[in-house]
């Protein structure tokens, strides 16, 4: 059943909702990943309990995958909650989609260094398994 939605985003520091119309559909997973590494692209102080977004070398991941993230932890420091692009705006599925942040959370106080290894998601091909509808802006 298709809905209308808002999808608020940020576009050079100013919030912007845009409302489309977008329906839900089932997909089939494939039993084989790719491993992507979470590479940390400055250094940090973090501290215990602090919430800070940090630069990450840039990943690509292709169309039509789904990204899953490993439950371990890869750093003694932080854990990366959430990963995003630049512009900060969801891209769907069905687009390219850039890794270029990584919003973490301190579990001790220190220092994260440029190419320290933040955490690692697995990246699955999927395939449509029902028409999908391509999310369309409403005015």
């Amino acid at each position: 059943m298709s809905g209308i939605i808002n999808i608020v985003s940020t576009q050079k520091g100013e919030l912007k909702s845009t409302k489309i119309e977008a329906t839900p559909y089932e997909f089939t997973m494939a039993a084989r990943a790719k491993w992507e590494m979470v590479i940390a692209d400055e250094d940090m102080t973090i501290g215990t309990g602090r919430f800070e977004k940090i630069k990450v070398k840039q990943i690509m991941i292709q169309k039509d995958t789904l990204a899953l993230p490993c439950a371990f932890n890869h750093h003694a420091l932080a854990s990366v909650i959430k990963l995003a692009g630049k512009s900060e705006s969801s891209t769907p599925v069905e687009k390219d989609r850039y890794i270029e942040m990584a919003y973490i959370l301190g579990i001790s106080s220190g220092e994260i260094k440029k190419g320290d290894l933040l955490a690692v998601f697995n990246v699955f091909p999927i395939m449509f398994t029902r028409d999908a509808t391509i999310p369309m802006p409403v005015e």
